[in-house]
């Protein structure tokens, strides 16, 4: 079949690997460059973890491992994700934490409940509070997200893939003569293809909404900003540092991921809703106070108020922050993977093999919790 994706960041460039690696002729259309840096799919790192407290996306990424491996085999490079070791910390009594735990043993996940002086010893620069315990997961580590893009957009034109940059589109429609949808470009031409998909972050809302589909998604602006380490660098790289979340403070963070680049440490609470081609890309001085107090009292002098780097993300979420994988209602043939919600980069390769699943009409797996459908009884406001 002929697939036209519509977005190639994450979840878009995995699909479209997927897709031509089955056999399809796909289509892949990115209004700006690859790796492009105003979406949610660019940068050094995203976490990639099945500690979760909530056991349907702990069960859920142990497919989502497996082909995390097969895009860096296939690509050629292993280092693309990094397993250093990752810790969930919190109160052990908190709800989250408790959680968390019931989910790893539900999914078999091998994990180590670390005390505090336990987590010293294994992460000198990593303190815990006396009342907290890090879950320590072996198996999280981190995928360099503009490179897995980059990979899987590679991989997908060696199966043949037309990907296709700059290309904005200005309408999608039912399509004639024996095609289910029809693409048409800001420069007039039109693609007719057998199925779509639209994979495209936090553009999604737009080109559902001019289809005549509302659904309840929400672009935020969310910054994330690296600190420069005091002392001993190597103190903070891989293996020494792990990868964290802070289950109460909503906050997370990597090691030193390459010489000078310091610790990238974020803030999960949902920033200012905003349009994605208006927002405010650049990082103020209060989103730098934010991080900056958080890390004081985290790592107290261990991390300098020094910023390294800093950049502006945005999330696409839905009110119970599952993601949404359906097909578009009212028009037939075309599917929607989007609104991750800040945390489904670590998915991207299941989605790109969803993608497959639904462009094959094959129920692989319950995706009940990700249809549309689920927001048909709220009140429209």
């Amino acid at each position: 079949m002929h697939v036209v994706i519509l977005g190639v960041g994450g979840v878009g460039a995995m699909a479209a690997w997927r897709l031509s690696r089955a056999g399809h002729a796909v289509t892949a259309l990115e209004q700006f460059g690859i790796d492009h840096d105003r979406g949610s799919s660019y940068g050094a790192s995203r976490i990639v973890r099945r500690v979760y407290p909530d056991a349907h996306y702990t069960h859920l990424m142990a497919e989502a491992y497996a082909l995390w491996s097969a895009l860096m085999t296939e690509a050629g490079d292993d280092g693309l994700f990094v397993p250093c070791g990752g810790v969930y910390v919190g109160p052990a009594d908190a709800p989250l934490m408790v959680a968390a735990q019931q989910a790893l043993q539900a999914s078999g996940v091998r994990y180590e409940v670390l005390s505090p002086a336990e987590s010293a010893r294994r992460f000198p620069r990593f303190p815990l509070r006396a009342q907290e315990v890090a879950l320590y997961e072996p198996g999280m580590g981190f995928a360099r997200a503009s490179a897995c893009v980059r990979a899987a957009v590679g991989l997908a034109r060696r199966y043949g893939a037309q990907v296709r940059e700059g290309t904005a589109v200005v309408g999608i429609d039912a399509g004639r003569d024996g095609y289910a949808v029809r693409v048409t470009l800001a420069t007039g031409e039109v693609l007719s293809a057998d199925r779509l998909l639209i994979c495209a972050g936090a553009w999604t809302g737009a080109l559902l909404s001019a289809l005549g589909v509302t659904l309840p998604l929400t672009v935020t602006r969310q910054p994330y900003v690296h600190l420069r380490v005091v002392g001993d660098e190597s103190e903070f790289l891989p293996g020494r540092f792990p990868v964290w979340i802070d289950a109460v403070a909503n906050a997370y963070g990597f090691p030193v991921t390459e010489a000078g680049a310091g610790l990238k440490i974020g803030l999960h609470d949902r920033g200012a809703v905003v349009a994605p081609d208006t927002v405010e890309r650049e990082v103020t001085e209060s989103d730098r106070e934010s991080v900056r107090r958080y890390a004081a009292g985290r790592f107290g002098p261990e991390v300098s108020g020094v910023v390294v780097y800093e950049k502006v993300c945005l999330y696409t979420s839905t009110p119970d922050e599952d993601f949404v994988v359906d097909a578009v209602p009212g028009l037939p043939g075309a599917f929607v993977i989007s609104a991750c919600s800040g945390h489904g980069f670590k998915f991207a390769p299941l989605m790109g093999q969803i993608a497959v699943d639904l462009v094959e009409d094959r129920n692989v797996r319950d995706l009940t919790r990700f249809r549309t459908g689920r927001w048909d009884a709220l009140p429209v406001s």
